[in-house]
């Protein structure tokens, strides 16, 4: 009885080491969310679009980093993107940087 229970354990987890599942870290970008930020909105309205950044960076208090990465089992559609933002001391967006988007 107990073979039968260890060949049914060995059989599960031998299983779903072969499934792959892709993986996602850090934000989620929607389909034009990006496009509503813009110079001058402040830090809650850009963090009710976004949420929480990823990056929040001690040596700049006034730069805030969104990065969303993917990685598949095909290493070719991996991706990684993001968006670094600049606030001034008002807590205003003074510029925005995006990296990783399709022109």
């Amino acid at each position: 009885m107990k073979t039968i229970y260890l060949l049914c354990l060995f059989i599960a987890l031998s299983n779903t080491a072969c499934m792959h599942r892709d993986t996602l870290q850090g934000n989620v970008f929607k389909e034009g969310d990006i496009s509503l930020i813009h110079k001058g909105d402040t830090k809650f309205h850009v963090e009710n679009i976004l949420g929480t950044p990823a990056i929040k960076d001690l040596l700049h208090p006034n730069q805030v980093q969104y990065i969303e990465q993917v990685k598949k089992t095909d290493p070719e559609t991996a991706y990684t993107r993001g968006i670094i933002i600049h606030y001034d001391d008002a807590l205003r967006v003074k510029y925005l940087k995006r990296f990783g988007f399709e022109q």
